[in-house]
């Protein structure tokens, strides 16, 4: 009875060891599917709502085209299962943001995290939208790594209700790391325990059985 309440514990205890997902709100991530493989000039992401075929910029500079590199790897997107958006914040108090690019008519855009993890973007123009209000107008990205998980998040500067709102997700596209957790010592020590016991208790089962067959 005590060894199975120990199991117990034990495998209540491994989810969390394990946990490696930052993202505070629940929601699904999916494969993106790449298209025109073939012409090295198409728009390498297929993502609706998050890529919509038209970008002012040109056809070609969605936020796939910015992201290229990562396609055909496991990047993943987040969505609300069903392929649309998600509200999101973000666990993690200490990382930093890397611009990877982002093409825009606006040269002001900010973007910052509120205290309750939440992405904020300010385009400089009256436009301010965050990704707990207004999911709509981001699209993150993920590439799960042994060691770290590398995000990507893609901004939309324009308000999606706006009449010229392109979807295009390419104004602002920041890249940021969180590091695997790595269980600690005593919670591998506890493990290590556990298998030792499980090991003890067959090896102790399988003497008895064999003196029962010779008497």
């Amino acid at each position: 009875m005590m060894f199975r309440a120990f199991v117990l514990a034990l495998a209540l205890m491994l989810p969390a060891v394990g946990r490696a997902e930052p993202i505070l709100v629940g929601g699904t991530w999916s494969a993106v599917s790449t298209f025109g493989v073939n012409d090295p000039n198409a728009q390498s992401l297929e993502l609706l709502p998050f890529w919509s075929g038209v970008s002012w910029d040109g056809w070609n500079r969605g936020v796939g085209y910015l992201l290229d590199e990562y396609t055909g790897t496991e990047l993943e997107y987040l969505n609300d299962g069903s392929g649309s958006f998600t509200a999101f914040r973000f666990d993690e108090d200490l990382f930093n943001f890397a611009k990877i690019g982002g093409i825009t008519a606006w040269t002001n855009g900010v973007i910052d995290r509120r205290s309750d993890g939440a992405f904020t973007y300010d385009s400089g123009t009256g436009r301010i939208s965050n990704s707990w209000d207004n999911p709509e107008q981001y699209a993150l990205f993920r590439l799960v790594m042994p060691e770290v998980t590398h995000y990507f998040l893609g901004i939309e500067d324009i308000l999606i209700g706006e009449l010229y709102n392109d979807r295009d997700y390419n104004d602002y596209v920041v890249k940021f790391d969180v590091p695997q957790p790595v269980p600690e010592p005593g919670t591998l020590l506890l493990l290590g325990s556990g298998m030792a016991a499980l090991a003890a208790r067959r090896k102790l089962a399988s003497g008895k059985a064999r003196r029962e067959t010779t008497v």
